[in-house]
């Protein structure tokens, strides 16, 4: 994968490792939200952001690179057995779902991405999010912060309940911000949603709920 920012850590050629791990999950008016969430990020930021955007093949490089230019932060897509980093946001290809697993490589390496193929199955589709924020919570625990935001359907509400057990935080968009309330209704339907904030709120909590871990 090739960043336009350089990813920078704190000993030449060593990978840092996430304090936590911020999960994202959208659809409809998904980009204009993921637009004002991640530029507030630091370039220090401790966390690992994975970004699953419901969004057709292709076009998620597209929107990886506009968001990387106007970020503090590197952004781009996601590759097989890519290393977690602290400090780097990496969307799941528009055709594959990201699985998060421990890895048995290097040291510094503890955490490293999957990615599998969903094909043309609509239900692998739609599954996207919840295979990212479950398998997330599954190695991260209570050092999951699920996000998700405007969509239709009720993709990631799975996942969400998924971080909630696993004492994880989880926010949802507000309707009043939301172009497409769908997702964000029915996480916080299902009764696992810690927090409902309005757009211009939520990367202010993620940023406080990181440094708190």
């Amino acid at each position: 994968m090739q960043l336009v920012k350089t990813i920078t850590a704190g000993t030449e050629g060593k990978i840092i490792a996430p304090r936590a791990v911020v999960i994202i999950g959208a659809s409809t008016g998904g980009p204009t939200a993921l637009a004002q969430i991640l530029p507030k990020f630091p370039k220090c930021f401790q966390a690992a952001v994975i970004v699953v955007q419901q969004m057709r093949p292709g076009f998620t490089k597209l929107l990886a690179g506009q968001l990387d230019y106007l970020s503090e932060l590197p952004v781009g897509e996601a590759e097989r057995n890519q290393p977690l980093q602290a400090g780097v946001a990496l969307f799941a290809p528009g055709d594959y779902s990201i699985v998060v697993q421990r890895s048995c490589g290097a040291p510094d390496q503890q955490f490293i991405l999957e990615l599998q193929d969903a094909g043309d199955s609509v239900e692998k589709m739609r599954k996207r999010i919840d295979c990212a924020m479950t398998t997330a919570a599954e190695v991260f625990g209570s050092r999951t912060i699920g996000v998700l935001l405007s969509g239709v359907g009720e993709d990631g509400r799975d996942g969400m309940k998924a971080i909630h057990d696993h004492g994880g935080k989880t926010i949802a968009q507000d309707e009043s911000s939301s172009i497409v309330f769908d997702m964000p209704r029915a996480a916080i339907d299902a009764g696992t949603v810690d927090e409902v904030l309005p757009l211009w709120n939520i990367a202010d909590r993620i940023n406080e709920i990181v440094g708190e871990a």
